[in-house]
């Protein structure tokens, strides 16, 4: 009995932290300023600061993404302090809320604009992060706050190419952040690193260079669409949505590629520079080709096609592909097509052919997927409304 009253009381004497309590109001859902100001204190009294300074920064910052500091009346403080803490934060720190993004917690946004008010000293920690297996949850996050940093500076980026821990695969994915920043700064360190690169990394950054400006890469990358090296082709053939006056013929000749990334890029730049000779590739692409993915971005395409009018014609062809195609969900895409207003427009205009009956008929006698037959029943109330 005596163990147990003992027990008892110290349960009943323990004594709760602001460390403790800072970080339960932030996780749950008591006052924002009670756990900005327990976390204070944890900062000043914690024997090891690290997570009260990590989470009082990113309590600043998530009252500031909210409006709460507002309502509270303590936007200017929040505004003040939270920067001040954010441009002081280590590694360690840093590293401590992109670990707390894996976790994804209602600060989410919060913890993310911490990590950019760091600034330059965020951008080591971020790249080490980018492509890498441990934050693979979170690597549209890792890239969007690399944006955001490029945007006010983007030399300490460039400057991570020169790291020699970075392997080449996150080398181009960092090559491509800084094509996607789109700052004519960046150029000449990219001119200069570009000495000392070679394979599918040099042409990621000759696909960059077209992007700033440098318009006498557009030959080297055109000729990577049909070169040995693999990683190569797939950066050509993603470059390919970024060259003006698009080479449709030489973008064509990747279709056949066995690779499905050249494909997929290949059929994404056809979707943004549609042209007449591409349509029947696509189509083809479209019902033929063993990956998913690249019939998906086929369908766009000749969507994009068709809106552009280079499928005058087609809706014949179209729907007798319907009657025809024996996987189901190929047929679904094309009835995607159908039902594009240029399509269904032609379908109306012919009358000598009755399309639109034998759309009919085909659902009510042959067609046996229930999705197929839903679909086939949108676009005859479709047609019942063009004019």
């Amino acid at each position: 009995m005596v163990m147990i009253f003992s027990v008892g009381c110290d349960q009943s004497n323990k004594i709760v932290t602001d460390m403790e309590l800072g970080r339960d109001y932030l996780n749950g859902s008591g006052s924002l300023n009670d756990a900005v100001r327990h976390l204070k204190k944890a900062k000043d009294t914690e024997q090891n600061p690290t997570e009260a300074r990590v989470l009082l920064a990113v309590a600043y910052f998530y009252g500031l993404s909210t409006g709460d500091a507002i309502a509270l009346g303590q936007d200017a403080e929040y505004k003040r302090d939270g920067q001040a803490l954010a441009s002081s934060l280590g590694d360690a720190e840093l590293q401590a809320i992109l670990d707390l993004l894996t976790e994804r917690h209602r600060y989410h946004k919060g913890a993310m604009d911490a990590i950019v008010a760091a600034g330059g000293n965020a951008v080591p920690v971020l790249v080490s992060a980018f492509a890498t297996s441990l934050y693979t949850k979170i690597q549209d996050e890792v890239e969007e706050m690399l944006l955001r940093l490029g945007q006010k500076d983007i030399i300490p980026i460039v400057d991570e190419l020169e790291n020699s821990s970075l392997t080449e695969a996150r080398k181009i994915k960092l090559v491509r952040v800084i094509g996607k920043i789109n700052d004519l700064s960046s150029k000449q360190k990219l001119v200069n690193f570009r000495q000392s690169a070679s394979g599918a990394l040099q042409m990621e950054i000759d696909a960059t260079l077209y992007q700033l400006g440098e318009k006498e890469y557009r030959s080297g990358l055109i000729a990577g669409l049909s070169d040995s090296d693999l990683e190569k082709r797939r950066v050509a053939a993603r470059a390919m949505s970024l060259i003006e006056k698009s080479p449709t013929d030489d973008i064509l000749k990747t279709m056949k590629d066995d690779d499905i990334q050249v494909r997929l890029h290949s059929v994404n730049a056809l979707a943004l520079h549609p042209a007449k000779t591409a349509l029947d590739p696509v189509l083809n692409l479209l019902v033929s080709d063993p990956d998913v993915g690249v019939k998906q971005a086929a369908t766009v395409a000749a969507i994009k096609h068709i809106e552009k009018g280079y499928g005058k014609g087609l809706a014949k062809r179209l729907v007798n592909m319907v009657k025809e195609l024996e996987n189901p969900d190929d047929r679904l895409r094309i009835i995607k097509l159908i039902r594009t207003d240029r399509i269904r427009n032609q379908i109306k205009v012919n009358k000598f052919e009755n399309l639109e009956y034998q759309i009919y008929e085909y659902m009510e006698s042959k067609e046996q997927n229930e999705m197929v037959k839903r679909e086939l029943n949108f676009l005859l109330n479709d047609l019942d409304g063009v004019e």
